[in-house]
């Protein structure tokens, strides 16, 4: 539970702007993103046996697209926003 809370605010600090606030990729950012932001509420992201892939991806961004790499964040903060995402 702790880390599902903490990592609504991380998501709501870091990602919300392209994600959106319901993290289905609709974010203030979107529009012009190439490919557009992944709507994560959907698998295989919001699963829990795909947490290793969305840590990776966090982790190091996705070559030749909008998604930056997060080496800011600790590799707790990264779980907690997996927790987060995986409803």
């Amino acid at each position: 539970m702790a880390a599902r809370k903490a990592g609504a605010a991380i998501f709501a600090a870091h990602c919300a702007l392209c994600h959106g606030d319901d993290a289905d990729g609709r974010g203030r950012r979107r529009e012009g993103l190439n490919p557009p932001p992944a709507d994560l509420t959907l698998p295989p992201w919001s699963e829990s046996a795909h947490a290793a892939g969305t840590f990776r991806v966090i982790r190091r961004g996705v070559a030749r697209t909008p998604m930056p790499a997060w080496p800011m964040l600790t590799d707790e903060q990264i779980w907690d926003l997996v927790a987060y995402l995986t409803r």
